[in-house]
């Protein structure tokens, strides 16, 4: 089973590669639980629970806007957990818009895989 820090580790380099969905499919549980703030602008929902409907919701996300000059710092860990500030430009595909986005994100490990994503955005 790979260490906290190899799954942080290949983790953040795959999002920072374009390869959410990827590393998703490689490293969420069954059972993952995936939040997000409740004042998001998009109808993506606030929380998914278990890998289908978290999978359903990245798609979604991803659907939505394109990503550009993806830079993450990270990943820091600490005990069963790991964090990345992500900054990125998206374009939002429904408008055509460009913009900045960043996001803390928060990751809980058990067993080799990620069973709990929390994003803070700024």
């Amino acid at each position: 089973m790979p260490s906290i820090a190899e799954i942080a580790n290949d983790y953040a380099a795959m999002l920072a590669a374009g390869e959410a969905l990827a590393a998703a499919r490689k490293y969420w549980a069954e059972d993952i639980v995936c939040l997000a703030p409740d004042e998001q602008p998009s109808s993506q929902p606030v929380l998914a629970t278990g890998k289908a409907a978290a999978l359903a919701r990245l798609a979604l996300w991803l659907e939505g806007n394109a990503t550009a000059e993806v830079l993450i710092d990270g990943p820091f860990i600490t005990g069963d957990q790991f964090a990345l500030f992500i900054d990125m430009e998206i374009t939002r595909r429904a408008t055509g818009a460009r913009e900045p986005f960043s996001e803390i994100a928060t990751y809980t490990v058990r067993a080799g895989a990620i069973v709990e994503e929390r994003f803070f955005y700024g």
